[in-house]
């Protein structure tokens, strides 16, 4: 029997479409395509301010840690001013209660002299009368013995020295009371105007955040205020671009049976540069089947479908911008 060549030739285009079938429909593959995107940071402030400055035009290339506009908060200036108005009061009235306290101690240590001066005074008289009564009796060859003679007197004497030692030790007593409302009064002028002083810092830690400054490496993508414009907080003010591809999107072909999980990690490899590698993240899916874009087809001229997919890539990534990759499940 003749071998008929036609009989090759349907075998042939037969494999052929079993192939193509599983190849560019995506069976039973475990690979398939995206290409990398980067997600636009939108930067805002988180007080209403008035735009100062806008140092950067849409287009421009910053880097992480540039200054991108500077702002002015005039709450600020209040809050600042009010707090070394608050001090400057504490200290007058500490000053002036002090002032007061040091008269009450002047006032005090002259009343305690005039108080000893007429106590000792009416020692001095005691004692000189007994002198002179001493002397009397002596030439009228009388006893001077003072325990014998006038022990009146005597315990006068020593009523008059208890009251000197009794006002003494009032004098220091009271002395302590008012040196002790003094402290009190130096500390809570320190505490008053410590607690004031957290909020001047606070304020002026608040001054130095009066700028918007870029994240990451990038390019301005959009400006969305002017100079001299009041911005409500959160309110959208730029938006950069990383330089950087930060995720991929790709798609698990519609008749893929592939299963997976948010987490899972997946091999990346650069569909034009073949020796560029690297690993992400699955971080989010789209369990809706819809049309690929024509780049991410295996054929381009054959509509396919597939199930959206989301992969975080590492920020020290080496794919380009919109570069094309392949995506495998390990």
């Amino acid at each position: 029997m003749k071998f008929n060549a036609l009989y090759l030739v349907w075998a042939v285009a037969f494999a052929a479409c079993f192939w193509l079938k599983d190849n560019f429909m995506g069976r039973s593959n475990t690979s398939f395509f995206g290409a990398t995107e980067t997600e636009s940071r939108i930067l805002n402030y988180d007080h209403t301010v008035v735009i100062q400055n806008v140092l950067v035009k849409t287009g421009d290339k910053v880097r992480a840690g540039d200054t991108l506009m500077l702002f002015y908060r005039s709450e600020l200036d209040q809050e600042s001013a009010e707090g070394l108005s608050d001090i400057n009061q504490y200290a007058a009235e500490k000053n002036a209660q002090n002032s007061i306290l040091d008269k009450s101690l002047e006032v005090l240590k002259a009343q305690h002299q005039t108080e000893l001066s007429e106590l000792q005074g009416q020692i001095r008289i005691e004692q000189a009368e007994y002198s002179a009564e001493s002397g009397v009796r002596k030439l009228l060859g009388e006893s001077t013995d003072p325990n014998t003679t006038d022990p009146l007197r005597a315990e006068k004497i020593a009523a008059l020295r208890s009251q000197i030692r009794q006002a003494e030790q009032e004098y220091r007593e009271r002395v302590q009371e008012v040196q002790a409302e003094r402290r009190a009064n130096e500390s809570i002028y320190k505490a008053r105007s410590a607690k004031t002083q957290v909020e001047l810092d606070f304020v002026k830690t608040e001054r130095q955040r009066l700028a918007l400054i870029a994240p990451v490496d990038g390019f301005v993508e959009s400006i969305a205020v002017g100079n001299a414009e009041v911005v409500p907080q959160h309110k959208e003010m730029l938006k950069i671009n990383p330089l950087q591809p930060t995720r991929i999107r790709g798609f698990v072909y519609e008749h893929a049976e592939i299963s997976y999980q948010l987490g899972d990690t997946v091999q990346l490899n650069a569909y034009s540069r073949s020796s560029v590698l690297s690993k992400g993240v699955i971080i989010g899916s789209n369990p809706q089947v819809v049309e690929l874009p024509v780049r991410l087809r295996k054929m381009p001229e054959v509509r396919t479908w597939g199930r959206e997919l989301f992969i975080k890539i590492p920020n020290d990534n080496p794919f380009y911008l919109n570069e094309k990759i392949v995506i495998s499940f390990e």
